[in-house]
Formats: C-alpha cells, structure tokens, sequence
C-alpha cells in the first residue's frame, strides 16, 4: 500500500510542471487545434493592435509636441523681426541714423535672420501638420491628403506674408510732389506697414497652446463631424464666450497699429510732412473708424489713403460684431419671455373679458334705443360706435394673445414636444401590446369554453338519450 501511494506521488511530481504555456491537451487534438489556436492568434492578434495603438498615440503626441514648437519658433521670430523693425524706423523718423548707415544696416539684418528662421519654421509647420493627418487618417502617401490647388496657394500666401520685410539695403522709388518736383523715397515704410501683417500668427498660438483644443478627444470629435479647429474656430469661440473683451481688443489693436502706419505713410510719403505726429493720425484713424470724417484733416500720400480705406472697412466690420453682440446681450432669456409672455396673455385676457362685456352692454343698450325709437340719432350711433370699437377690441386681443403664443415657442420647446409625443407612441405601442395579448389569451379561453360547452352537451345528450 505504501509502495502504490510511492508511486502516485512519483506520478504526480512528474506531472507538476512550472511552464503554464505547455497545453493540457496535446497538440494534435483537434479541440486544441480548433478552440486554444484560434484564442492564441486572437490574443496575439489583440495585442498587435493594441501596440500599433500605442505606437500611434506616441507618434501623434511626439507630432504635437513638435508642431507647438514650431509656431513658438514662428511668434518668436515674428515679434523679434517687428521689434527690431519699429526700433529701426523710429531712429529714423526722429533722423538719429540714415538707411545707409551701418546702424540701420545691422538692425534691417536682424530683420532678415528673423524672417529666414520664421520662413524655415513655417514650412517645417506645414510638413509636421501633413504628418499629423497621416498618423490620424493612418495614411502612407501624403498626396492623398494634400489638395494642390488649396494647399500651394495657402502655404504661398503665408510665406509671401512672412518674407515681406525691410531689406538691409535702401531700395527707392520716385513720387510726384503737388509742385510736380519728383523725389525718391524708401521703400521701407510700405513693407513695414506690411510686416504688421504677422500678427496672424498669434491665433495659431492660440489653437496650439490651448489643451481643449488640442486633445485627442477635440480632434476625433471635430474629424467626425467635419469641423477645422483653426484660428476661425477660435475666434469664434472667444466671441461666443467673451465678445466684449475680444472686440475691445481688435478696436484697441486696429487703433494703434493704423495710426502708426498713417505715421509711417504721412512721413514717408509726403513732402509737407502735416500729419507726422502720432496724435493727428490717431484722430485720422479714429475719425475713419467710426464712419464720422469730419473733415478737418486728412491723408495727404496715396500710402495714407489706403491705410485710410483699409480703416474704414474694418471699422464697418467691426461696427457689425458690436451690433450683433448688444442685439444677442439685449434678447431676452428663456425664463424672461415665460414671464412676460404669461403676464401679457394675462392682460389681453383682461382687456378681451372687459370687451365681451362692452359688448353685451351696448347691444343691450342699442336694442333698447331701437325699442323705443326708430329714428336714427346721434346717442343710437354713439352706441353703434362703441359697440364696434368694443367687438375690434375683443378681436385684437384674441389675435395677439395667439401670436404671444408662438412667439415663445422655439428649439427647446419643439424639442419637448417632440419628446413628449415619442414618449405617449412608446406607451400607447405597449398598452396595443398588452391588449393584443390580452385578446389572445381571450380567445384561447372562449376556445376552451367552447370545448367544454360542447363536451357537456355531448354527455347531456347521451344521457338523454339512455
């Protein structure tokens, strides 16, 4: 006995193995070949899928991260190629230097390394987007995401913005005076009036930098739908949520930035030099803005007078966002239009009762005129008027109070009404449900009392019959 229970446990030492991937069932055992293979491929099929998912939000991620460096890069340079420009131009407006001379010179290159750095970055942006819609669409070939016609006039356009900048040397042209006395002049004021045009850039930063719109989450939703979150989608936001210190900032930046460049022009381009100071452009620009012009002054130089035209179109545009905005902050709110919906209807209902009874009254009163006299005077047409006004009144109230009515019906009403019918549909399909049930059941139990009724008379006559 003790030798048999030796061997049962000899047996089961040997059975007792450490490697858990070795099967129970050998492999030529058709249920290993047909359920465990299947698991095991799926399994490793599952977790491919799993790694390329992995991989690919690493790769989106380490795109993402580029990509915000890369517009830092541009709103760095950009800034730098500005500041560096301005400091330039205000030497020269107050004649501290000249554009040949070396100061002028060193500043404008600055300018230029700015612009190849920021030119460089836009285009690495532009290359690390494309592959970012590769990695999100899983996509091998860019072409298949790249729409030439689109794409090569968007990017051109922006590089052409970018490259526009006052270069190391004085490039001139010739202006006519009103005296007809030609004189050349520098066309450094025309392209750093142009070079303000990269103040673009700062609604990319704005997209890049912002987590909610730069998720995952954000960018799956907008993909599904077929929305583009760029600097529009931004804006667009910011004047759902904040029009009042958006439109507050645009009007401050239009103001300061035109005035400067009305500055630059008057300067530049003009021989009597009247409106050189920074407080008559501002009073130009601002005049322009509102659509006033008084008239008192005005540009002189054809660079002036674009500016002035530009101005104004912005200042029309402008004037659009704030009217729409004090329109929206001026609607009333759902629960308002409630209230002052009820106590309206509550008035018309007043005024209709008031009427109704007006007119009861009068037609009594024109009966009893009538009764007694036929002959038509003026207490019998007094009467017959307020008789009518009385019966217009009770008309007008009720086609009011009806168009109140719908006035305050809108999407979330509509909304609950439609949700109020799917919800009586539901109920009525199941009470038609349970009735028809209920008529089954009915039928199987007149089937069985008909049974029945016939067995009895079956025995009734039978017994009848013995």
């Amino acid at each position: 006995m003790s030798k048999h229970r030796k061997n049962m446990s000899g047996d089961f030492k040997d059975f007792a193995v450490d490697d858990t991937n070795i099967p129970l069932v050998k492999r030529s055992h058709k249920s290993y070949t047909n359920d465990f293979l299947d698991e095991e491929k799926g399994g490793e099929k599952h977790g491919l899928i799993e790694q390329g998912m992995r991989e690919k939000l690493i790769i989106r991620g380490d795109l993402l991260k580029r990509r915000r460096k890369f517009v830092d890069v541009q709103v760095l340079m950009a800034l730098i190629g500005i500041l560096f420009m301005l400091v330039e131009n205000e030497l020269y407006l107050q004649e501290c230097i000249t554009k040949l001379s070396a100061t002028s010179i060193i500043l404008k290159s600055v300018v230029s390394v700015s612009t190849i750095i920021l030119l460089f970055a836009v285009v690495m942006y532009y290359m690390t987007e494309i592959k970012l819609r590769l990695t999100d669409n899983e996509l091998d070939d860019w072409r298949l995401l790249v729409t030439f016609p689109n794409v090569n006039y968007k990017v051109f356009l922006e590089i052409l913005i970018c490259a526009i900048h006052p270069l190391p040397i004085n490039v001139t042209f010739p202006i006519s005076g009103p005296d007809g006395r030609t004189d050349h002049v520098s066309s450094d004021g025309v392209l750093s009036i142009l070079m303000m045009l990269r103040v673009y850039l700062l609604g990319r930063v704005a997209v890049v930098h912002d987590t909610l719109l730069s998720g995952s989450a954000t960018r799956s939703l907008s993909a599904l739908n077929g929305v583009l979150i760029d600097a529009l989608f931004v804006f667009k936001a910011l004047m759902a949520s904040n029009p009042g210190s958006v439109l507050i900032f645009i009007m401050i930046s239009i103001l300061l930035i035109n005035s400067w460049a009305m500055r630059n022009c008057e300067t530049f381009y003009q021989f009597e030099r009247d409106n050189t100071n920074f407080s008559n452009s501002m009073w130009i620009v601002s005049i322009t803005f509102l659509t006033v012009g008084y008239g008192d002054t005005y540009p002189v130089s054809v660079c002036g007078r674009c500016v002035s035209v530009a101005t104004g179109l912005m200042g029309i545009g402008t004037t659009a966002l704030l009217i729409t905005v004090i329109l929206k902050k001026l609607e009333q709110t759902r629960a308002e239009k409630y209230v002052y919906s009820f106590v309206r209807k509550a008035q018309l209902d007043k005024g209709r009762k008031n009427a109704a009874a007006d007119v009861i009254k009068n037609w009594l009163l024109l009966c009893n005129l009538r009764k007694h006299s036929d002959v038509i005077d003026r207490s019998k047409i007094h009467v017959h008027r307020k008789l009518q006004h009385a019966i217009r009144t009770m008309q007008e109230s009720r086609k009011t109070r009806e168009s109140i009515g719908e006035s305050t019906v809108g999407l979330i009403e509509v909304s609950k009404a439609i949700t109020d019918v799917e919800h009586r549909t539901e109920m009525l399909q199941k009470s038609v449900t349970e009735l028809k049930h209920g008529l089954i059941h009915l039928q199987a139990t007149t089937t069985d009392l008909h049974f029945k009724l016939n067995n009895i008379y079956r025995v009734l006559m039978k017994s009848n019959k013995t």
